[in-house]
């Protein structure tokens, strides 16, 4: 085996940071949407009506993220073009979907957008490992 070959056979360490970002992107939105869906009275107390009351819609919505972040990461650490993509697009939804928190919960909207960023980085960096045949 060449050493082109060999390089990109094995997974680049941006690439695992990125499917252990999926997988801490996953248990963030499933907490969150624990909380969206209890009701949780200290995020009622913040949000200003700017949610119009519908916190079941988005728990709803950030479930479904943290599922696809969740099984996007088991793929990306296989090496699947499915978890590449599905990790950028779920992330990039993510980061946009967290601007709307910002008036909220500030503090989280920040960190989560920086965590996709992260994702989108270490996926979109190293596309040529997703793209090499299986060894």
């Amino acid at each position: 085996m060449s050493q082109v070959s060999h390089a990109l056979a094995r997974r680049p360490p941006l690439v695992t940071f990125a499917a252990i970002m999926l997988f801490v992107l996953a248990g963030f939105q499933f907490t969150w949407a624990i909380l969206e869906f209890m009701n949780a009275t200290w995020f009622a107390a913040n949000v200003y009506g700017s949610f119009g009351g519908y916190l079941w819609m988005w728990a709803i919505l950030d479930s479904l993220f943290a599922v696809v972040a969740c099984y996007a990461g088991f793929d990306v650490l296989r090496g699947g073009s499915f978890g590449q993509v599905f990790g950028i697009v779920i992330a990039g939804f993510s980061a946009v979907r967290w601007f709307f928190y910002l008036p909220a919960a500030p503090w989280i909207g920040i960190a989560m957008i920086a965590v996709d960023v992260l994702v989108i980085y270490g996926l979109v960096a190293h596309s040529d490992y997703f793209g090499a045949p299986a060894a």
